[in-house]
Parts: structure tokens; C-alpha cells; sequence
């Protein structure tokens, strides 16, 4: 009894510091880049300023005064939340539709959206590139809605109907037999079931959009340049503006975060939902 005991208490152990490594690990990073961001560009890579240091905003207050940042920053606020807006409308009506009814060609329908995440991005600048220079959406809003909600379109759909498929039909079929329309059933009874899990959807799709560089650098020259392209003007002659570049991306960092905080209600009972229905 005592070495299942004692087997049970080290194996919970080893559990326990294996996750707290990759916690570390993982927050690590994050940790540096802020403690940098407090500092003068003369202590960041000395070795006796390590961890004694003065901490100052200086490099924050200046982020504001050099460049565009400020700009590029709400630029990219602006075109996550538009176009994850639009994904994530389109994405619940359709999923909600290949979750409840039966198509032909459903199969390869939600293959052929799909394939728009398969590609790598430089498969798909050329062409979007020459499009949008024909149609003058080269640097519009317009033009990074336009990208940002055809590549999240086809993850909002399959996690859309991921998360009707958990809902049982019979809970629509009931609110229909006592005179509810199927749009009634839909908005007042599987919506509301299913919305940890669309919460999830499109939080990852805001990361999805926030973080991406590549498009935004190929597509956009100043007035619709988002914040991960403006991070470059932190980068080259006559040197890397290190302070800067860390303050901004400290500032770049914590919004995601701060919105994942506010929603971890959601995003825990969003990412286990279905996993325990009879609970539910």
C-alpha cells in the first residue's frame, strides 16, 4: 500500500514539474521581452544590468512619438475585428446549415474550403497581389478584409459546425413543435448552446489575423499597414532600435492576452464543450 502510495505521489510529481517547465518555458519569452522594454537601450545587453536595473516608460512614451506605430497599431485592430466580424457571421450560418442538413456535395464542399489554409501564403500573394492591383485594393481596408476573411472563412465554418454538431437537434425540434420558427430555434435555443465554442472560434481567428505578417507586408504600403509590418521600422540603419522594438512588441503581445484572460470562462468551457454532455 505504501509504494502504491509513494508510486502515485511521484508519478503526480513528475506531472506536475513537467508542466510547470513548459510553462516557463513558454512564458519565458514574454517575460524577457517586457523586462527589456522597462529598460535603456545601454542596459538591455548588459550583462550586469540583467536584472538590476532602473525601470523606466521612456521607451513606451517615445514608441508613441517615432514612426507610425500608433496608426499601424489601430489599423490592425480595425481589420481583426471587421474582418473576423464578417468570418465568423458567414462562417455560423453556413456551418449551422452543413450541421443540420444534408447536401450532395458537403464533403467536398467542406474540403474545397479547407484547402484555402492548405497552401503556404506565398502560394497565394502573386495572384491576390496582381487582383488587387487591378481593382485598386492595394493598402485599403477594403483589400485586408477582404484576405483576412477568406482565409478565417473556412476555419469559422468547420468549427461552427463542430460546435452545432454538439447541440442535439432535438432541443431546435422541440422549440419548432411549440410554434417556434426554425430562425427562432436557431437564435434563441442553438446559438446560445453553442456560443463557448463560436467564442473559441473567433478568438483564434483574431489571433489568426493579429499576428499575421506576410500578407500584410506584400499588400499594404502605409495607410492599411498593420502593427507586425510597422515593427520593421524599428529594424536597419543605423541600428535596431532594440527599446523600441521591444515596447512595441510587448504592447503587440498583451492585447491577445488581455482578451483571452477576459474570455477564460469561455475558452475553457468553449474548448471542453462536448466532452462531457451528460454533465452539461
Amino acid at each position: 500500500m505504501i509504494q502504491i502510495t509513494f508510486f502515485k505521489f511521484v508519478k503526480k510529481s513528475a506531472l506536475y514539474l513537467s508542466l510547470l517547465i513548459i510553462v516557463v518555458v513558454a512564458i519565458f519569452p514574454l517575460f524577457w521581452i517586457f523586462l527589456s522594454s522597462l529598460k535603456m537601450p545601454n542596459d538591455i545587453f548588459a550583462p550586469e544590468r540583467m536584472l538590476t536595473f532602473s525601470p523606466t516608460l521612456t521607451n513606451y512614451a517615445r514608441l508613441f512619438e517615432f514612426g507610425t506605430f500608433p496608426s499601424d497599431l489601430l489599423n490592425s485592430v480595425i481589420i481583426s475585428l471587421v474582418s473576423i466580424s464578417i468570418a465568423m457571421v458567414i462562417g455560423v450560418f453556413a456551418g449551422y446549415a452543413l450541421s443540420r442538413f444534408r447536401f450532395k456535395h458537403e464533403k467536398s464542399f467542406l474540403f474545397f474550403a479547407l484547402t484555402t489554409r492548405m497552401g503556404p501564403a506565398v502560394v497565394f500573394a502573386l495572384p491576390f497581389y496582381l487582383l488587387y492591383k487591378d481593382f485598386g485594393l492595394i493598402d485599403t481596408y477594403l483589400g485586408m478584409f477582404i484576405i483576412y476573411t477568406f482565409f478565417n472563412l473556412a476555419f469559422a465554418v468547420w468549427m461552427s459546425k463542430i460546435f452545432f454538431d454538439e447541440v442535439p437537434k432535438q432541443f431546435e425540434e422541440s422549440a419548432m413543435v411549440c410554434g417556434c420558427s426554425r430562425l427562432d430555434a436557431f437564435r434563441r435555443i442553438t446559438l446560445p448552446l453553442a456560443s463557448r465554442g463560436l467564442i473559441v472560434a473567433a478568438l483564434l481567428c483574431f489571433i489568426f489575423t493579429w499576428n499575421e505578417f506576410f500578407y500584410a507586408m506584400v499588400l499594404t504600403r502605409s495607410a492599411a499597414r498593420t502593427f507586425t509590418v510597422s515593427l520593421l521600422q524599428f529594424v536597419g540603419a543605423p541600428r535596431i532600435r532594440w527599446e523600441l522594438l521591444f515596447a512595441a512588441s510587448t504592447i503587440a503581445v498583451s492585447i491577445p492576452i488581455i482578451i483571452a484572460v477576459i474570455l477564460r470562462k469561455y475558452l475553457i468551457r468553449g474548448l471542453t464543450f462536448g466532452l462531457v454532455k451528460g454533465k452539461e
